[in-house]
């Protein structure tokens, strides 16, 4: 009988140290660095693959700026942004707040919604004939 209280207890305290919250928020952020890996859109259909890592875009969110060091040496692809350093901001959305809350704006151009999760971040200017653009952790 004291064994079977024991085992009680014990699967008890397990239980209660579970957290049945498995999509943890606070692992959700832009901070630190993303590989570019497909650009598609436009008007024209454009569809652009790249090899993780080729492009790194690396985000610091103390101070609104990220760093992009581009390797493409692929003339014909559309890959965004050169290397550097550029700003970047996180704006209402009042044009279009059906479609999301937040826009992305980098280097001083309103790229549209984005939406993040722990391994990708899209970034989508796509009602406007822009490009969407995936990254990967």
């Amino acid at each position: 009988m004291k064994n079977i209280k024991i085992l009680s207890l014990f699967a008890l305290l397990i239980l209660l140290g579970c957290n049945g919250d498995d999509d943890n928020r606070n692992d959700i952020t832009l901070s630190g660095e993303w590989k570019l890996i497909e650009v598609n859109g436009t008007i024209a259909g454009i569809r652009h693959l790249f090899v993780p890592g080729i492009i790194k875009w690396n985000f610091n969110t103390s101070n609104h700026t990220f760093t992009v060091v581009n390797n493409n040496t692929d003339e014909t692809k559309q890959d965004v942004l050169e290397s550097g350093t550029y700003t970047y901001s996180i704006e209402g959305n009042d044009a279009t707040p059906e479609l999301c809350n937040q826009t992305l704006v980098l280097d001083g151009t309103n790229y549209g919604c984005y939406s993040i999760t722990t391994t990708t971040l899209q970034i989508n200017q796509g009602e406007a004939d822009g490009i969407i653009i995936k990254l990967i952790r």
